[in-house]
């Protein structure tokens, strides 16, 4: 019987070195620019990257200060295209010969979500541990059976902590699980992991609608430049991040599920602890 909710937000994923919302470009531009070793995928969202700052803000990415200059948020860049996409309007000089300006639109829009990945998986390699002590100090009260998890945060942080506690995690869906001899995540029974704008580690098939998780790993911000193919029905698979913006769209299939368990969660706790969120408008 769960009693405790710890919510978790940005906050707690800053504490183990993430971004906030306000200084991913800025971290994106720093540590990911390519190199000659870099995979084509990475060169290629960098170059949309750089285009699509130099087109709508007049910043050049390679030659600007950023530490004093003024980038716009995650959420006032993406609001631009999302809102073009909404009221299907185009955009000057961005209609080429290889793709319509709804078509590439929609293409930056998707390299906009895949920085945020990308961000994730340069910023948090093996540094964590706030998590990790988090998890173990519950174990040790004999609480943790008692805790339930609700995250607004893609990165796996809490996941992986759980994990190397040998604890089993119940993300609120059924999830088709591939290469996972030596860990048991069952669908039903274990922790409770509510990620209600998705995770770095789901991996969506929209043809055959499925759900993969990928244990340990942060598959979602490779596809960039590694992209999957469905076990099942070889689709295309695509990562679940609902990003910061003014449109969140909550119609996935899975997210819808999640939504429903956390209100019903919400419900029954006896005590909702706040971990790093500053309660925006």
């Amino acid at each position: 019987m769960v009693e405790d909710i710890i919510f978790l937000g940005a906050g707690a994923s800053r504490a183990e070195g993430a971004p906030l919302q306000a200084d991913l470009f800025r971290d994106y531009f720093k540590l990911c620019k390519p190199t000659s070793q870099s995979k084509k995928g990475e060169k290629t969202l960098y170059d949309r990257m750089r285009k699509f700052f130099k087109d709508f803000f007049g910043i050049d990415v390679d030659r600007n200060d950023l530490d004093r200059t003024s980038i716009p948020t995650f959420e006032e860049a993406l609001g631009i295209l999302e809102m073009a996409i909404k009221r299907e309007e185009a955009f000057r000089g961005w209609v080429s010969d290889s793709a319509s300006s709804d078509i590439k639109i929609q293409r930056y829009r998707q390299s906009l979500i895949f920085l945020i990945g990308t961000v994730l998986k340069g910023t948090l390699q093996g540094k964590a541990t706030h998590h990790l002590k988090l998890v173990q100090r519950l174990r040790e009260q004999g609480r943790l059976t008692k805790t339930a998890f609700i995250s607004v945060n893609y990165e796996i942080l809490i996941d992986n902590a759980l994990l190397k506690e040998s604890a089993s995690i119940d993300y609120g869906v059924p999830i088709k699980n591939i290469d996972l001899e030596s860990i048991s995540i069952p669908n039903s029974e274990g922790i409770c992991l509510y990620k209600l704008h998705g995770s770095l580690n789901w991996l969506y098939c929209p043809t055959c609608i499925s759900l993969t998780l990928t244990p340990i790993t942060k598959s979602g911000a490779e596809l960039v430049y590694e992209p999957k193919q469905c076990e099942k029905c070889r689709g295309k698979v695509v990562p679940i991040i609902v990003p910061p913006t003014f449109f969140k769209v909550m119609s996935n299939h899975f997210l819808e599920q999640i939504w429903y368990k956390t209100d019903e969660l919400l419900r029954t706790a006896k005590r909702i602890i706040f971990c790093g969120y500053s309660f925006p408008d």
